[in-house]
């Protein structure tokens, strides 16, 4: 009897034990969702954003063909976990470094494009092993680009025009970023990735490959589960003030290097209001966005959550005035961040170019108050 006509029972025993471990992590995440949700509104966000989170995961650890790879969206237009900027797009995927690519695209006019190498595979933690900014891509004037990923240079004849980018041995994946400041006039990129050298067969799956596939959906439920503990826990204890940090700082592999951030939480009554003055340094994009406790931009088409460089409007001193709140304060000039009746979350600037820390300053204030504020 072949492989592929092994029984059941007496075959998959590594791919069974995975998917075991896989339902317990689920259970896990439940327990912890259950423990630290302060409310029913916050428990009934976890057990959503546990059930995307498992959505991601399935297409980032069993949906994976490093041999004929292809970009799929991160987010949907109710997916928003992990913290990501809702104002722009995420596109992964998962590559293998002992083989090379092709990624062939148009540049389109949004503030900003970048391409990111993550390295590390199975249970090592992933890490940055490339990054290649807008700034960074030899763009034709049709605005069309090419990229080629491989450990050593390619021959002139097979590199072309097109930008090296050398990732290691290792390398598992490729996010692409793209950050929209005024969605009703910039064009977004396109791009597509394609194996240099040709596939080999496909094949059947493995006891072995499946296993691994399983484990690792189960590391990665975790980590995007418990990001509120692990991603700078103490500003839930601190909250209504920012942090400043590098990316590095918030972890490599999750942030762009290209950013400077700015990470806070937010704590409210239901009639108060989080007031947030900043001075915008010199950069060419940056946005101010809310999420909830669970690190997901919560309910992303349906609330204003987020405001751009583009949006925000700048008071003759040059301040502009953001108030996170329940209700919209109605005053001109200011925007208002929907927390949607949610009493704390994280809230995030993003300055690109890294920028030297700008003057940002926050008060908390009767929400009947704000209009009456200098």
């Amino acid at each position: 009897m072949s492989a592929d006509q092994t029984p059941p029972s007496k075959g998959a025993t590594k791919s069974l034990e995975a998917w075991r471990l896989v339902r317990s992590m689920l259970d896990d995440m439940t327990r912890v969702i259950e423990e630290d949700a302060e409310t029913e509104l916050e428990l009934l966000d976890g057990l959503r954003v546990l059930a995307r989170v498992t959505a991601l995961c399935s297409e980032l650890s069993v949906d994976v063909d490093h041999e004929r790879p292809y970009f799929f969206a991160m987010n949907t237009p109710l997916r928003y976990v992990g913290g990501p900027n809702p104002d722009g797009a995420y596109h992964l995927a998962m590559i293998d470094g002992a083989r090379r690519y092709r990624i062939r695209g148009r540049r389109g006019t949004v503030a900003y494009l970048g391409f990111q190498v993550l390295a590390g595979r199975g249970l090592t933690p992933r890490r940055m092993a490339a990054h290649v900014s807008d700034r960074d891509l030899a763009i034709l004037p049709s605005g069309d680009f090419e990229l080629v990923l491989a450990q050593r240079r390619p021959p002139p004849h097979e590199l072309q025009a097109a930008t090296w980018i050398e990732i290691p041995e290792d390398a598992s994946g490729i996010v692409v970023r793209q950050y929209v400041a005024d969605a009703t006039r910039e064009e977004p990129a396109t791009y597509s990735i394609e194996p240099l050298d040709r596939p080999a067969p496909s094949s059947l799956p493995t006891d072995e490959e499946v296993a691994l596939q399983l484990t690792a959906m189960a590391w990665t439920i975790v980590k995007l589960t418990t990001l509120h503990r692990t991603i700078r826990p103490e500003l839930l204890t601190t909250p209504n003030q920012f942090l400043t940090t590098a990316a590095a700082g918030l972890g490599s592999e999750n942030t762009a290097p290209d950013n400077l951030y700015m990470i806070g939480t937010f704590r409210l009554g239901p009639d108060e209001a989080l007031v947030i003055d900043a001075r915008p340094p010199e950069t060419r994009y940056w946005n101010l966005t809310i999420e909830n406790v669970w690190h997901e931009c919560f309910d992303a088409r349906a609330r204003q959550i987020s405001v751009t460089s583009a949006a925000a409007t700048p008071r003759p001193d040059g301040r502009v005035r953001i108030v996170v709140a329940a209700r919209d304060p109605g005053i001109p000039g200011t925007s208002w961040l929907d927390t949607g009746g949610r009493h704390r979350g994280f809230v995030t600037f993003r300055w690109l170019d890294n920028p030297q820390p700008p003057q940002v300053t926050t008060s908390v204030v009767p929400l009947d108050e704000v209009a009456h504020l200098p």
